[in-house]
Formats: structure tokens, C-alpha cells, sequence
């Protein structure tokens, strides 16, 4: 990408007031709006009827919702700034969420579903912009990991309160939405609104800018990523079920997925020390290890839990370093690049469970997992570059619109 805008770090604004709202905002708009879906997904599917292909095609249905967001976002960035985007995330997470608590029926859950799941199309590039540019480079890696951790914290915290509510999911939707709207007064009151930075000169969106050689490969990966670890997030509390685990227990594992995601807060500075490229090949292959594992758990609570330790703190990994290898693509626009990387993203997340929602009525979970875990193996070859293909990139200039003045 021509590196056309560069952001110059804020010596105002405390590293906290980005860091800790960013965390807060993906916890709830992920962790609980977007993913407690799959956590309480098998009882809501006992009290309203819903059959696997049916929780498959609603959970498609936030990733289109998100895919959404996700297009509109920079734009709602550019004309309100960051807080815009975060104030809207916050009445999509808890509006959606209210209307899934009262839902009487599968459509009315749906609806709810969709619409929570909006939220979490609209907080990531905010907060890609904001790193960009108010932490100084050398904690960015650290910064962004720390941020992108926040759905370990969302689960770690849904999976306690599905199993202190029981089988009454609808009183566990209700305290996510208060967590959400509790976390999103706090976010909006310490995030800016439009401000003089985002008057520097950028290039014009254009197809061109977000597909070239340095992109497509983190596109492509993204695509990947999502279409394989969604089945977990559908579906691994209904397999554990059927593979013979109680509901506690398989919300717990859930929660304990949650909890290691969390230490994924440290994964930038291993990037840093290893390199964002051996990094990422080893964080692909322990997430399809984790889905291997599910696969064959049999009723096992360790190869459950070791399952779960594996996904959260490598899922959220990987996101990470897709997080830190768009900053570097799309230097000269963070949001748009972030937005773009999220939608490739969503796009695998959105074909992830309606596949596998059909697959696991036709063959069971082991299989369908199996398939996801080879899904997401696939990613590897689309990595990071090595040094010597950064250095052949480094002079390829893509043939995007002209930037504004």
C-alpha cells in the first residue's frame, strides 16, 4: 500500500483511556452480544423448538448483520470519529440483546440475534484508528493484542453467569445487556469524537487499495480464520453436550475458553520477539488443534478443557496478529484496512455455521469439526511474508484512486 497518511502518536491522551474501554467494548460486544448465542444456544433451542439447521442459518444471520457494520463503520468513523461508532455498537449489543430475553419465539430470538450481532462490526476499527493514533509505536503490537483479547474476557465472564442462571437463559441475556450498556457509558464518555487527525490526506477507497499483493493474502487468511473457528463458536457447547457432558460442564469449558483467551493479551509481544510470521503459522495450527480435539473428546472433561485452553488463547491470537499485520498493510488508513480484514472475516464466520449446521445433520459434530480444523490448516499458506517477499513488496505501489486533498 502507498503509505500516503501516518499517524503521530497523541502525547494527551493516557494509553488507558484506548486500551481499557477497547478491551471492555469487545468483551461485551463479542464475548456476550455476539457469542453468548452459541454458549445458551441449547436452551433456547429446548424452549423454542429450533433445529440445528435453523441455529445454523440464525447465526449466519449476525454475521450478515456484522458483514453490515462492518461496511458502514467507516464511514460512521470518518463523519462522527470513533465515538459515534462505539455509541451505536452499545444500543445495537443491548437493544438485541433485551429483544433476545423477551423473545417468544425462533423468529423474535433471531431478530435479536441479528441485531445484537451488528455491534461487533462497529468496534474494531474505532479502535484500530485510536491505536494508530494516540500509543506510540512500540507499544502498538502490545496495545492491539491487549484490545483483541477482550472476547476471551466477554466469554470468561458469559460462561459464570450461564451456569449461575441454569436453564434460564433468558435472565443471563438480561445481565449481558446491563454489562453491555454498563461498558458502553464508559467507552463513549472516554472515546473522541471527530477530531483534526482525521483531516489528513488518505487515499480514496477503492477496490484496487484493499486488494493487491500485500492484502490478499491477509484477506484470504481472514476468509479462512473465520469460516473454521465459527463452528466453534455455534456449536462446541451443543457438541459437548452430545458427546455426553452436562450443561454445566459444558458451559464451563466454555467459560475456561473464555479465560485463556485473555492470555492472548500477551501474544504481541511474543510477535515482536518471534516474528509476526512464525507467530502466526503456530497459533493456525494450535487452533486446528483444538478443533481436532474437540472432535474426538468422547465425554473426556480434560480433552474437553485442554479443547477449550487451546481455541481461546490461540483463536484470539490469530486475531491479534491479523489486527498487527493490517496495521503494517494499511498504514495509511486503519479503520478502512481493519474493516476490510473484519469483513473477509465475517464472510468465513457467516458460511461457517449454515455448512456446518447442515454437516452436522448429515454426519454428526466429529466430522464437521475435523472439516473445520482442516479449514483453518489451510490458512497457513496464507501467512505473513518472509524477509525476502517483504522486501519484493516493498516496491509494489497499488494502483488505487488518487488521494484527497
Amino acid at each position: 500500500m502507498a503509505e500516503t497518511a501516518r499517524w503521530a502518536p497523541s502525547s494527551v491522551r493516557p494509553v488507558g483511556r484506548t486500551v481499557l474501554p477497547g478491551t471492555a467494548m469487545i468483551a461485551v460486544s463479542f464475548g456476550l452480544a455476539r457469542y453468548g448465542y452459541g454458549l445458551l444456544l441449547p436452551d433456547m433451542q429446548a424452549d423454542l423448538s429450533i433445529s440445528p439447521g435453523a441455529a445454523g442459518l440464525i447465526a449466519s444471520g449476525t454475521y450478515v448483520s456484522y458483514l453490515v457494520a462492518n461496511v458502514g463503520v467507516v464511514w460512521l468513523t470518518r463523519r462522527g470519529g470513533p465515538r459515534a461508532a462505539i455509541a451505536l455498537a452499545t444500543l445495537l449489543a443491548a437493544g438485541g440483546m433485551m429483544v433476545i430475553a423477551v423473545a417468544g419465539s425462533a423468529a423474535g430470538m433471531a431478530a435479536g440475534v441479528v441485531t445484537a450481532g451488528a455491534a461487533a462490526g462497529l468496534v474494531f476499527p474505532p479502535y484500530a484508528d485510536l491505536v494508530a493514533s494516540d500509543i506510540d509505536s512500540r507499544r502498538r503490537d502490545l496495545a492491539w493484542s491487549t484490545i483483541s483479547s477482550g472476547t476471551g474476557w466477554g466469554v470468561a465472564i458469559a460462561g459464570p453467569i450461564a451456569i449461575i442462571a441454569g436453564g434460564d437463559w433468558r435472565v443471563a441475556w438480561m445481565v449481558f445487556v446491563a454489562l453491555a450498556a454498563s461498558a458502553g457509558i464508559v467507552a463513549v464518555r472516554l472515546a473522541p469524537g471527530r477530531r483534526a487527525s482525521q483531516r489528513l490526506r488518505r487515499p480514496q477507497l477503492s477496490p484496487s487499495w484493499f486488494l493487491c499483493p500485500k492484502s490478499r493474502p491477509l484477506l484470504i487468511s481472514a476468509l479462512l480464520i473465520g469460516t473454521g473457528s465459527a463452528v466453534w463458536w455455534a456449536f462446541s457447547v451443543d457438541a459437548l453436550r452430545h458427546a455426553g457432558l452436562g450443561a454445566t460442564t459444558a458451559s464451563v469449558v466454555y467459560a475456561v475458553c473464555g479465560a485463556a483467551g485473555i492470555l492472548a493479551s500477551v501474544s504481541g509481544v511474543a510477535f515482536t520477539r518471534l516474528g509476526l510470521r512464525p507467530g502466526y503459522l503456530a497459533a493456525c495450527i494450535l487452533l486446528a488443534a483444538s478443533l481436532v480435539l474437540l472432535s474426538i473428546t468422547g465425554g473426556h472433561v480434560l480433552t474437553a478443557l485442554l479443547a477449550a485452553v487451546l481455541f481461546g488463547v490461540f483463536y484470539n491470537s490469530v486475531v491479534a496478529a491479523q489486527g498487527i499485520w493490517s496495521s503494517r498493510v494499511f498504514a495509511d488508513h486503519p479503520s478502512a484496512g481493519l474493516a476490510a480484514v473484519s469483513t473477509a472475516l465475517t464472510i468465513g464466520t457467516l458460511l461457517g455455521p449454515s455448512i456446518a449446521g447442515t454437516a452436522i445433520s448429515r454426519f454428526g459434530f466429529p466430522m464437521t469439526l475435523l472439516a473445520a480444523a482442516a479449514v483453518i490448516l489451510a490458512a497457513l499458506v496464507f501467512c505473513p511474508p518472509g524477509a525476502h517477499r517483504r522486501q519484493r513488496l516493498a516496491a509494489h505501489r497499488c494502483r488505487a484512486t488518487p488521494v484527497r486533498t
